[in-house]
């Protein structure tokens, strides 16, 4: 008659182990990328840079120059952090906003006085268009003891408006 054997056949489990424990040793072979050359850097900008929008494919400006107006206001003051406008602000505005912020946080620190959160009511918007996807304007912004007057420029890029170019009179 015939040996039997002691082991048991390789069940699917150690096929499968066998298999991945090969995959493990075996060295990949390195994919052959072709690198993307950007030939033209106009078009790539025209591409991938930002991209002008005309005014009637943005929506109202006025809910965004009211925020800006009054967070800009904020921000100098010490009530709120820039970081809650990032995304109405250009880069350069950004930038120029968390310098003020930070001086005027020094000068209050210098002088030993504490951020004041004041309220603001909208007196008036005043708005024009130099040229299409463009907004200039004017927010009177009204507080217990004094009026302030904040400039904005806003352009379409991207689909949304942005803030580049913010002045606090």
């Amino acid at each position: 008659m015939g040996e039997m054997s002691n082991t048991a056949p390789n069940s699917d489990a150690e096929n499968a182990n066998d298999k991945k424990a090969k995959a493990k040793k075996a060295p990949r072979k390195a994919r052959n990328l072709k690198k993307h050359v950007v030939s033209n850097p106009i078009e790539a900008e025209e591409y991938f840079g930002q991209q002008r929008s005309k005014t009637a494919d943005l929506p109202d400006p006025n809910p965004s120059l009211t925020a800006i107006a009054t967070g800009v206001i904020d921000v100098i003051t010490g009530s709120r952090q820039v970081e809650q406008l990032s995304r109405l602000l250009s880069d350069e505005v950004y930038q120029r906003l968390a310098l003020k912020s930070a001086q005027a946080r020094q000068h209050r620190a210098l002088l030993g006085k504490k951020a004041m959160v004041q309220r603001f009511s909208i007196q008036n918007v005043h708005n024009s268009s130099p040229r299409d996807g463009v907004i200039e304007s004017v927010v009177l912004l009204n507080s217990s003891n004094r009026t302030r007057a904040v400039t904005i420029r806003l352009e379409g890029i991207n689909s949304r408006w942005r803030a580049t170019s913010v002045s606090v009179l």
